[in-house]
């Protein structure tokens, strides 16, 4: 079956939505995601140190200790961060968060070497376990890469907007958005993210100044697709009404 490319305009109310997510016990749901990760880390480690050559498992280590260091800083950055955003206060948010992409980039670096390093030390008879046990830890790391972004959105939008107009654009997302849906669930429900758009666009024409504060910090998120940046340009740009 081919795949169908997403309706920009659903990409761009999909990281609304995401935002609106990030304000609901965001941290719990990033430690709780973390100690997953951990503890199929474990499992890996377990798995290196059962068959792997000494060789093997000394290069395992070495690049596990450069593993948790990343991990580290990463904890410390969003527990910063996340005291920060509970305070309602921006002192020192901005140069924290430049060093959290930093060490994303070196993490990931680390799974892809340490993904090799155990693969290549184990029978052949565990080569699967393995593809099952490092996909659940991408995913994890995937999903935890995702809050981040949320939290990243918040971050933008304190530096650019008063705790009460944060407080209101969350209220209405919340109120308009059919957030009970997964992100990839998605395509199956575009009519519900097109009468959501209708009503943003409404609600954002009686505030126009504060959404497009909004939209602005969405529409330079890093990781947006080109067809979800252009949609949240044209917003911002004034196009509302003929986005699509």
């Amino acid at each position: 079956m081919e795949r169908k490319e997403f309706n920009p305009i659903i990409e761009a109310v999909v990281s609304i939505r995401q935002y609106a997510l990030s304000v609901s016990d965001n941290w719990s749901s990033m430690k709780a995601l973390a100690a997953l990760l951990k503890e199929d880390m474990d499992k890996a480690t377990g798995m290196v140190n059962m068959y792997g050559s000494d060789a093997t498992k000394q290069q395992w280590a070495s690049e596990h200790i450069d593993y948790n260091a990343s991990r580290s800083h990463l904890e410390e950055i969003m527990q910063f961060v996340i005291s920060r955003i509970k305070e309602k206060s921006t002192e020192g948010l901005t140069a924290r968060w430049n060093d959290y992409p930093g060490h994303v980039s070196k993490m990931e670096a680390s799974y892809q070497k340490m993904k090799r390093i155990g693969k290549s030390s184990l029978p052949e008879n565990k080569r699967r376990e393995w593809d099952e046990l490092w996909k659940r830890i991408m995913d994890s790391h995937k999903s935890i890469v995702r809050e981040a972004k949320a939290i990243g959105i918040q971050l933008g939008l304190m530096e650019k907007c008063t705790p009460d107009e944060i407080d209101e654009l969350s209220d209405t997302i919340l109120k308009n958005l059919p957030l009970s849906y997964s992100t990839n669930d998605t395509l199956k429900y575009t009519e519900e993210y097109m009468v959501a758009y209708a009503q943003l666009k409404k609600e954002a024409s009686q505030k126009k100044n504060l959404w497009d504060r909004f939209l602005d910090v969405l529409a330079g998120g890093r990781q947006q697709t080109p067809a979800q940046r252009v949609m949240m340009q044209r917003w911002v740009d004034g196009e509302k009404g003929d986005a699509h």
